[in-house]
């Protein structure tokens, strides 16, 4: 006992020690070059940036200022995330790792594996908190500018016979959103919330469906977007109802456009409008 206490401090010295060097020497540049290289092969057309590179504990790496491209278009930006894998996993044919990081003043966090010889990768995650009016990748989507904050789950499949997959539910709540279209004379109208369901296979991008509740008008939109390099001339082809509120109604009175009509716009179910064209410039239909 005399002997282990003797020597308990020189051993914790020496582990201080260790762990300093560990995490003041770690080789950042070329940790963070293997990654880069690896990961760009497995995603084509998507470019990542990493600022720097920690180790973490539990073992594992934390990478800072993260930033995801689309042929050179802002997609999403990570001020930090950390990962760690499953330690056992490292030995066999599939890694298993979690990953957890903040962006947007909100978290995203998941799981994830990696078939070696494959190089297929499998990601199910979730959202939570993310304020969205800074994400370039939504704005080029929808061409339009979108507020409020972003909730919800996703699962990522990359696999050699099916290609890219992604399935996602998501809420947005307490926001704003641009209007798209001359429905009514108004730049933007607040929303309390929007669900969506989504799945994207490869560059298609098929909108299960989004609903729209707030305070001034209801929607629904479903249909079908088909994703061009350069975002502007993705192809829409959606379809819905819109539903604004009586009070919305007699507050703008004779503002509203002459192609709407009282009675359209007072039934109990709205109209229906269909949009087609691209994001530079849609069409819009209503009946």
């Amino acid at each position: 006992m005399k002997n282990t206490r003797k020597w308990l401090p020189y051993f914790l010295f020496i582990l201080a020690v260790t762990a300093f060097f560990i995490y003041y020497l770690f080789p950042s540049d070329k940790v963070k070059n293997l990654i880069l290289v690896n990961l760009n092969k497995t995603y084509p057309g998507i470019n990542i940036s990493v600022d720097h590179v920690r180790p973490a504990f539990p073992p594992g790496l934390r990478l800072y200022n993260v930033n995801f491209y689309h042929t050179h278009n802002p997609l999403f930006t990570m001020e930090k995330i950390k990962i760690t894998p499953a330690l056992l996993s490292l030995f066999r044919s599939r890694i298993i790792f979690f990953f957890k990081g903040s962006a947007y003043t909100g978290i995203l966090e998941g799981k994830g594996e990696i078939t070696k010889n494959r190089m297929e990768v499998l990601m199910d995650g979730k959202l939570s908190g993310i304020r969205i009016k800074e994400i370039s990748a939504i704005k080029d989507l929808t061409g339009r500018n979108i507020s409020g904050v972003l909730d919800g789950k996703f699962t990522y499949r990359n696999q050699k016979e099916s290609g890219d997959n992604l399935k996602a539910e998501l809420v947005i709540s307490d926001g704003q959103l641009e209007l798209a279209m001359p429905l009514l004379p108004m730049e933007s109208i607040p929303f309390k919330k929007i669900t969506a369901d989504l799945v994207m296979k490869n560059m298609n991008l098929q909108i299960k469906k989004c609903i729209i509740n707030g305070d001034q008008v209801d929607g629904r939109i479903s249909g079908s977007v088909t994703l061009k390099n350069t975002p502007g001339q993705s192809y829409l082809k959606l379809s819905g109802r819109i539903k604004p509120h009586p009070l919305l109604i007699e507050k703008l009175g004779n503002d509203l456009p002459a192609n709407l009509l009282p009675k359209k716009i007072f039934d109990k179910n709205g109209f229906q409008i269909r949009i087609y064209g691209t994001l530079d410039n849609p069409r819009f239909f209503l009946n």
